[in-house]
């Protein structure tokens, strides 16, 4: 079972919830999880919360924080770049991913509603703590799953990770999101990429189509959702941390890129 790895808790919703505790979860504790989901009082919630943050202590399964003796955690301002979000209010658990929406009570779904208001969280620190590309300095931004391994990433850093986890077999523990993207892309591409430190852009040519494939668009599509999945998304219009150009290549390509002659080679990097 796949499981989130940063967790928040509160008390109640809002800007003025109580932050009761902030769990970074290297080893799944799912049961533990839904235990919480299910408290049925407030101190019921809160002592299951604490029970979790001294067993994640006790074995050594990831790092747990708590006011007062400790602050806030993260590198992202507020719970929007949290994996997920538990807060009773109301009598029950509500759970909230990455800021998007309140989708559970109690662990049922509940569906969206067009009344629903974007979530807000309790502010936790003024700044993003990322340090890579212009790094994030506002809470209305909602943060990619993989940004978290690249925060550090100069473009030409950032296009080598990409590809490396485009081309190479995945590995144990390969985000849902990441493999779901491959899933969109034919295993047999390969990719000519071009880094602009200057403009913060990835080009990325895209070979292995024939001209007027409709599955071309599809892989442009794909390609497309990189600066989100790396980065950010920013409802009030702000820049991304990168952007991508993606083209696709013709048949001849590989004969004006002397690395891609070869037809075993899946993936060249050219930094500007």
């Amino acid at each position: 079972m796949n499981c989130a790895i940063t967790h928040d808790f509160y008390l109640g919703r809002g800007p003025d919830a109580e932050w009761v505790a902030s769990i970074d979860l290297n080893q799944c504790a799912c049961s533990s999880l839904a235990a919480i989901e299910r408290a049925g009082t407030a101190e019921e919630f809160r002592r299951r919360v604490e029970r979790l943050c001294l067993m994640v202590c006790r074995d050594e399964t990831g790092y747990a924080t708590s006011p007062p003796s400790s602050t806030w955690q993260w590198l992202w301002p507020t719970s929007h770049g949290t994996d997920r979000t538990y807060a009773f209010d109301g009598g029950a658990v509500w759970t909230c991913p990455r800021g998007q929406r309140w989708l559970a009570r109690a662990g049922d779904y509940v569906p969206p509603s067009p009344e629903e208001s974007p979530v807000v969280f309790p502010p936790a620190r003024d700044t993003c703590g990322y340090t890579g590309i212009d790094a994030a300095d506002t809470t209305a931004r909602r943060y990619g799953p993989l940004l978290g391994h690249t925060h550090c990433d100069d473009i030409d850093e950032l296009g080598m990770r990409i590809l490396a986890d485009l081309t190479l077999p995945p590995g144990p523990g390969t985000p849902s999101e990441l493999a779901a993207l491959r899933l969109r892309l034919a295993p047999d591409l390969r990719y000519a990429v071009t880094a602009d430190s200057s403009a913060v852009e990835l080009e990325i040519e895209v070979l292995g189509y024939r001209a007027d494939d409709p599955a071309a668009d599809l892989a442009r599509d794909a390609l497309a959702s990189l600066p989100a999945l790396y980065g950010w998304t920013d409802p009030d219009g702000g820049p991304p941390r990168f952007s991508v150009r993606v083209l696709i290549a013709d048949a001849h390509r590989h004969a004006s890129h002397p690395a891609l002659a070869d037809r075993h080679t899946r993936a060249v990097l050219t930094v500007h």
